[in-house]
């Protein structure tokens, strides 16, 4: 593998896609780095690191809270601003050291199957921000999941807002209790009593589902649970959410 020949440090988002682009230099982002170190691309010559672009506020309005790119997971864990869901599910993305380094943007741009987090954050109607060189755009997070180079066409996560709004409801089946989950279903009962599902274990990412589509879904397996396994937990615990949601008050 490569080794790492340059680390720069910009301070704004247009140096950092100004060192991005440069041709014939083969550079990735650094975020938290947790899945960077795990999986770098040996292609790889030099770093551009987020940390001092300014892209780590918390910002919380009467209807709307918007989370900087490289806002920490335990930032979010902290937050009281932030619904309870979306905490528990920023604790359960990992240990205390993990939550510390991880970010949200980075959380978003691996689009982990099995993210809680990414899951919670989907029924919040989460807009993302991306900076590119052509300018700025924003899109509904199903959008950028669906295909994450794509939404990024070139350019930096910058940001999410999302609307807290809600009673939310959430069941899972995990090896342990601490193990990322095999399935897991989020639920929530908007303020005009529409219920929003997502499911993690079940896709290619966490997706936003109509309760009636859950046993179309085909899972894909893996040494955790095959494809038949994973859509009858889907089922079950979509049972589980809806009976909270309209039973509890």
């Amino acid at each position: 593998m490569k080794q790492i020949q340059t680390y720069h440090r910009p301070e704004t988002v247009e140096e950092a896609l100004r060192l991005l682009h440069r041709p014939g230099t083969p550079t990735a982002l650094l975020a938290g780095g947790t899945a960077l170190n795990a999986h770098r691309d040996p292609a790889v010559a030099e770093l551009v690191d987020l940390q001092a672009a300014g892209l780590d506020e918390l910002q919380a309005g009467p209807n709307l809270l918007a989370l900087g790119a490289m806002v920490r997971l335990q930032q979010v864990v902290d937050w009281p601003a932030a619904p309870p869901l979306l905490r528990d599910m920023a604790h359960r993305a990992g240990p205390n050291t993990l939550r510390n380094q991880g970010t949200v943007g980075g959380a978003l741009v691996r689009a982990d199957w099995q993210s809680e987090f990414v899951a919670a954050l989907l029924l919040f109607a989460t807009q993302v921000t991306v900076h590119t060189p052509a300018g700025t755009h924003t899109l509904p997070l199903p959008d950028f999941l669906a295909d994450p180079p794509a939404g990024l066409a070139g350019g930096i996560l910058t940001g999410v807002t999302l609307h807290p709004a809600g009673r939310t409801a959430h069941a899972r089946v995990a090896r342990t209790p601490a193990d990322t989950p095999i399935v897991a279903a989020l639920g929530m009962l908007d303020p005009a009593g529409q219920i929003h599902l997502a499911l993690c274990g079940v896709a290619a990412t966490p997706i936003l589902v109509q309760p009636h589509q859950v046993a179309q879904l085909h899972p894909p397996s893996d040494f955790r649970g095959s494809s038949a396994y994973r859509l009858a937990m889907a089922q079950t615990l979509t049972g589980r959410v809806l009976r909270e949601l309209t039973t509890n008050p």
